[in-house]
């Protein structure tokens, strides 16, 4: 699990910058409104930034006059929170970076934010300081956090939805045993079995890889459990709850028309398990595509759905991933966030890979809108069932009859 250590700064940021970047042990620096509206990053043996993000600060503060006194209390001029995570999950600094910039623009996106990246532990464990400066620059109001509990409580949960561990925020009743003391199955976001792998490889079909195919659209379609449950439904699949002498609590889901072939959703790995599907449900800001994108993309699963055409329904799944971790709503999204990893020196990462990728797939299928008033002209078109009637139903009947050799069920 991550620990969280939070300490309150008085007076200017001089000396956390100094205590943090002295000596160049800073492995990365990454910014929030200092001084743009986006995340700036910094890797150490790149071109340093020349962001002085103290100064940044003390000079935002005295401008909202929020350095003076609070009721005949001395100011508190910012937070220093530390993300520490457990030396088990072998963190790497991608993850770490991805897990702090995440959990500090949800809690302070309106703040000045400085995160600075150490290693100089035992075990070289990375992790991160984060600085929130005091101001809140859309009310001009002073850092307050109504509900600190909180803080600590989404930092556990997103760390397990990255596969990592995390404290469980769900407490049992007197004298009840928590369902939640075994340990996960595995600790990855997405598990492969080596026999799916086997069959990965020898690029056959997995029915293993094909249920986790349709969760992974139907979470990344629905906001909340209902519409979840609904979408599996509208996919061929039944969820029921698994045993309940089960070390876990969690969801086992099946084939319609094959109840025999079932799986718990921990072993298609930890962000398909039920208490990570249901906290992802739970949050406000769980992704949800544009209304009308929406519906585009639950024609395209029904329609792979319908010609039992897994390799689409998983590459549409793998889209609707990186649009929710990326929050990409409309095309230009796309365009924005492949643009701001461009300047950053980032074509070779794979979040650029998959972006453009994402977007190639998505122009392609016409699944997504520009923004109203856009320049871009890309209306969404409304899918033409004419004229490739014959073909689409040769490739019905050809994936009809791969389904029942695969299946074994002729």
């Amino acid at each position: 699990m991550p620990i969280l250590k939070v300490i309150s700064g008085h007076g200017g940021t001089g000396g956390i910058r100094n205590y943090l970047e002295k000596d160049g042990r800073a492995l990365g620096r990454d910014f929030l409104n200092l001084p743009v509206e986006e995340w700036i990053t910094e890797d150490r043996g790149g071109a340093p930034l020349r962001v002085e993000w103290d100064a940044e600060m003390d000079s935002t503060r005295r401008a909202y006059g929020t350095d003076a006194p609070w009721k005949g209390m001395r100011a508190r001029t910012f937070k220093h929170f530390v993300i520490s995570p457990d030396p088990e999950d072998a963190i790497g600094m991608a993850q770490l970076r991805e897990l702090s910039q995440t959990w500090a623009a949800k809690h302070f996106g309106s703040h000045e934010v400085a995160i600075v990246y150490h290693n100089d532990n035992e075990g070289n464990i990375p992790h991160a300081h984060v600085v929130v400066n005091n101001v809140d620059l859309k009310t001009g109001y002073r850092l307050h956090t109504d509900h600190p509990e909180d803080l600590n409580r989404d930092l556990q949960d997103m760390a397990r939805e990255r596969g990592f561990t995390g404290l469980s925020n769900v407490m049992p009743g007197r004298g009840e045993r928590s369902r939640d003391e075994g340990r996960p199955r595995s600790r990855q976001g997405v598990y492969f079995g080596r026999a799916e792998r086997e069959l990965m490889r020898e690029g056959s079909y997995s029915w293993v890889g094909d249920i986790r195919a349709r969760v992974a659209l139907a979470k990344n379609t629905s906001r909340t459990e209902a519409e979840f449950l609904e979408a599996l439904d509208r996919l061929g699949l039944e969820v029921s709850d698994n045993s309940a002498s089960a070390r876990r609590d969690d969801w086992i889901f099946a084939f319609a028309d094959q109840p025999t072939r079932r799986v718990s959703g921990e072993r298609l790995g930890y962000t398909f398990g039920k208490q990570m599907l249901r906290s992802r449900f739970e949050r406000q800001s769980s992704y949800r595509p544009e209304a009308r994108s929406g519906r585009e993309i639950k024609h395209r699963a029904a329609e792979a759905f319908e010609l039992n055409d897994l390799q689409d329904l998983s590459r549409l799944s793998a889209v609707l991933e990186t649009c929710a971790k990326f929050d990409v709503r409309y095309m230009e999204d796309f365009d924005r966030r492949i643009a701001t990893l461009a300047r950053r020196g980032h074509e070779d990462s794979e979040g650029f890979r998959r972006l453009a990728e994402a977007r190639a797939y998505v122009a392609d299928n016409r699944l997504m809108n520009w923004r109203e008033g856009s320049n871009e002209p890309a209306p969404m078109a409304t899918r033409r069932r004419g004229g490739q009637g014959e073909a689409k139903r040769q490739r019905a009947q050809e994936a009809e009859r791969m389904r029942y050799r695969e299946r074994g069920e002729r």
